[in-house]
């Protein structure tokens, strides 16, 4: 079956196709044209995935169902719990609304904030551009709760974040940031975090199979048209208010202290970076 009709069944898009093909979710074969030729099984796999996803499930997490065809017990309970946890601050907001008593509603929300995930911590603390900009890019290592021994690590992270100066951005900056966040839905967003994770994972491999994009990226960073992109000026002046402000003296060894995942992820990239530079060598 080609493409374009896999499309059309699933209701699925080519870039969508061409990523689950990437995390290896599905093994289309080929023909002597190298075309990808799906089959009946691959496109049932395919309308699975769209189905979990819009039920909300990651793309990390559907790979084990598909690996074990069952819906691991711990992921149930961990959706249990958001409905639970939804539907008790739902309850706060009505008694906020009735008038009762607010010493009791903030006391009732403390106890249910200690379970929230790290992230959501984050931005409820940092809501706007600063948290944007300065932990967006670590959501897939913060949604566990904050483990009890990253306590002091975490509001350290908190005091430091709040001391920053603010990011002078321009209305340029902001529209762009506007626009990007409009269309990184929480599929791009997972797909981009996905990609952070296979990569670390294996580098070796992830380096092989996408030599072509990283050469594509790397032309497109040193084009004229990246450097005078308000991408390329958010990003300098990013990186510029990391250094100034000792950002990864300071906050990488708090995260990687409260963050039990990230600091996994941490070890992996540095592990990483060096076959990268390794490659770059031999192909100097």
């Amino acid at each position: 079956m080609l493409r374009s009709e896999v499309e059309k069944i699933t209701g699925l898009s080519r870039k969508a196709l061409e990523y689950y093909e990437s995390l290896g979710l599905i093994q289309p074969a080929k023909d002597e044209n190298s075309y990808r030729n799906y089959s009946q099984a691959d496109v049932v796999k395919l309308e699975k995935i769209s189905l979990f996803r819009n039920l909300g499930f990651s793309l990390s997490e559907i790979d084990g169902i598909l690996d074990k065809g069952a819906v691991d017990s711990s992921i149930l309970r961990k959706r249990q719990y958001m409905l639970d946890q939804a539907e008790k601050k739902n309850a706060l907001v009505k008694r906020l609304i009735e008038g009762e008593d607010l010493e009791q509603i903030k006391r009732e929300l403390e106890i249910l904030q200690r379970n929230e995930s790290i992230y959501d911590k984050l931005e409820r603390i940092f809501p706007g551009y600063f948290g944007q900009l300065l932990f967006a890019a670590y959501k897939p290592f913060f949604q566990d709760p904050l483990p009890e021994l990253g306590e002091k690590a975490f509001n350290d992270f908190v005091a430091y974040l709040d001391q920053l100066p603010s990011i002078d951005l321009s209305q340029e900056e902001i529209n762009f940031l506007e626009e990007a966040s409009s269309f990184q839905d929480q599929e791009t967003l997972d797909q981009v975090n996905q990609e952070k994770i296979a990569a670390v994972k294996d580098p070796s491999s992830w380096l092989e199979e996408n030599q072509e994009a990283l050469e594509a990226y790397e032309a497109y960073k040193n084009s004229q048209a990246y450097k005078e992109s308000p991408a390329k000026a958010l990003n300098d002046k990013l990186v510029k208010f990391m250094t100034d402000n000792n950002y990864y003296q300071v906050a990488i060894p708090l995260i990687r202290a409260f963050s039990p995942a990230y600091n996994s992820y941490y070890e992996k990239l540095l592990k990483a970076d060096q076959v990268y530079r390794d490659q770059k060598k031999d192909l100097a």
